[in-house]
């Protein structure tokens, strides 16, 4: 069977942009802890206290009331069944998209303005699946959640800061996402099971651990009407959010990355024994040619863009951050310099073959 993928990494969208790439490289001034000392420091507009623990890579947050969770009192949309989808072509094609929404509340700039815009633009979409990055708040979640029939669920398993709970349950309050991943996962096909890793190894900065970095899998059965006959395939995706750079050099800490990156390289091959075919996107703060990346395409992880444009994958039209016409990370915004870190890659088993049939960005301004 004959697999093709359209892929779509959102850039532009309003007088500003909705969907800029999250990480404001620490070029700004903000001051961070140290990792060996309790300290008081800012984390989104809010003043924190952080002490380190036994093991150097783990903080505590001194006088943070965990969230309270309760019953939702209004149900979360209803979706109709979704009916067996009908190809135009004799292939099976499967939509994704990819976005990093900038969830924070003070960090990132109007916030507010911003999901909103993104919840409408979800809706009236025809992807198949949708990753989301930085989805850190709860009420966020929620929003982009309903988006969508089907969605990962929110919250860190094991957490007492951030405890994962069902899509039928909400935070009484929740003053900042402590431990929260901010990783989502919208299909409109219904999710059989999913899966987290958290990375062991983080940069050792207390401003890089009020939240989690991981990856998430969701695993779901797809089906459609190729040529008159109704096809199934059992498709893994897979979303990660690497650790951003803390420094204007991607070689600061590469190293860092690197070792996410083989924790993510070890789930995918977990999924890749249980599916058909697994697709993994997210924000890997690492650009074309850079160790990380090349990890996932040593271990046989197919680009996209590369698959479908070959050498025009370095056209600067594909920059995720840094884009001539984003006016937040481009020329009038922070100024940096463009780099395409956002990924959407593929990886399959010997019965499909597998090619990319559409890339683009979106530019969908108001």
């Amino acid at each position: 069977m004959k697999i093709f993928l359209i892929t779509i990494l959102p850039v532009l969208v309003s007088s500003k942009i909705i969907f800029p790439d999250q990480e404001v490289r620490p070029t700004r001034q903000d001051q961070d802890c140290p990792t060996d000392q309790c300290c008081k420091t800012t984390i989104d507009g809010c003043l924190v206290e952080f002490c380190p623990g036994q093991d150097p890579k783990v903080f505590g947050v001194q006088n943070y009331t965990a969230p309270i969770i309760i019953q939702q009192r209004k149900a979360s949309p209803t979706f109709k069944h979704v009916p067996v989808q009908f190809e135009n072509s004799d292939v099976f094609t499967l939509q994704t998209l990819t976005m990093n929404v900038w969830g924070l509340k003070v960090w990132a700039e109007e916030k507010g303005k911003r999901i909103p815009e993104i919840v409408s633009f979800l809706k009236k979409s025809n992807q198949d699946i949708v990753f989301i990055q930085e989805a850190w708040y709860h009420a966020d979640f929620q929003v982009l959640k309903d988006t969508f029939p089907y969605s990962t669920f929110y919250g860190t398993p094991g957490s007492i800061l951030c405890p994962s709970i069902s899509n039928d349950q909400s935070f009484y309050l929740q003053v900042l996402p402590f431990d929260c991943h901010g990783l989502m996962i919208l299909s409109k096909h219904k999710i059989l099971s999913t899966e987290y890793v958290f990375f062991k190894d983080r940069i050792p900065k207390a401003r890089e651990f009020f939240g989690r970095r991981g990856a998430i899998a969701a695993t779901m059965e797809v089906t459609k009407a190729v040529d008159g006959v109704t096809k199934t395939l059992k498709v893994s995706a897979i979303n990660t959010h690497l650790a951003t750079w803390y420094s204007s050099s991607e070689g600061t800490w590469t190293s860092i990355r690197e070792k996410q990156a083989d924790e993510v390289l070890a789930l995918i091959a977990v999924q890749k024994a249980k599916s058909d075919l697994v697709v993994v996107a997210g924000d890997l703060n690492a650009t074309p040619d850079s160790a990380v990346l090349n990890k996932f395409i040593d271990a046989g992880l197919v680009d996209t863009l590369v698959d479908l444009e070959g050498v025009g994958a370095d056209d600067s039209k594909y920059v995720t951050y840094g884009h001539a016409d984003n006016t937040w990370t481009g020329p009038g915004g922070m100024g940096e310099h463009p780099d395409r870190i956002d990924y959407m890659m593929y990886t399959h088993g010997n019965i499909i073959s597998v090619g990319t049939a559409a890339y683009g960005t979106v530019d969908a301004k108001a």
